[in-house]
């Protein structure tokens, strides 16, 4: 043989290796790179920690928000008795006007003729009528919060019994993500 001969075997053989050498980096490289579903679905999974915990904050501030509110409603109201009695006892002692009480407003008329003694009655009354409303208030908000703890125990037990969110979201015919929302604060009372 030849040295001509010589090289065209070695050529051979070196393409053979050079193509079997790229053959087995190809398949190393795809059972170990990452799909285009995989990338998306950690994107994915990473903004929806990320919408978790933006909600989480802003359920707490609305929370703390809530409360505020509550305390100047408070505030206003019992503002609103004091002014309500000065007003009262000032109308009676100079003008004499009639007052008239209907549901929770209070209305002057031009009429004459009421004494100091029936200012305090009105004033009175005017406590009664406050204590009243909100005694109301906070028996229905306790309610409407006792109802909603109630929705939200029950739940989060059909999940513990292993049902799944969209099955608990049919039978109680509510959405999804609520259903999902809810259990995900439940789980996370249960572990603080």
């Amino acid at each position: 043989m030849g040295i001509l001969n010589w090289l065209v075997v070695f050529s051979a053989i070196g393409s053979l290796l050079l193509l079997w050498s790229l053959f087995i980096v190809q398949t190393y490289n795809k059972k170990h790179e990452k799909s285009a579903i995989d990338e998306e679905e950690e994107r994915l999974i990473e903004l929806m920690g990320r919408v978790r915990v933006f909600v989480d904050s802003k359920i707490e501030q609305l929370d703390r928000k809530m409360d505020e509110v509550r305390e100047l409603i408070k505030a206003l109201n019992d503002q609103y008795i004091t002014f309500s009695a000065m007003s009262l006892e000032k109308i009676d002692k100079t003008e004499g006007r009639k007052i008239e009480f209907e549901d929770n407003s209070v209305t002057f008329n031009n009429e004459k003729t009421r004494s100091s003694v029936d200012s305090k009655k009105n004033i009175e009354i005017l406590e009664n009528l406050y204590e009243n409303v909100s005694e109301e208030k906070y028996t229905s908000n306790n309610s409407e919060n006792n109802d909603e703890n109630n929705v939200e125990k029950r739940i989060y037990e059909m999940y513990l019994n292993g049902m799944e969110p969209i099955e608990i979201a049919k039978n109680l015919k509510m959405g999804v993500g609520e259903v999902q929302l809810i259990i995900d604060l439940m789980s996370r009372q249960q572990r603080g």
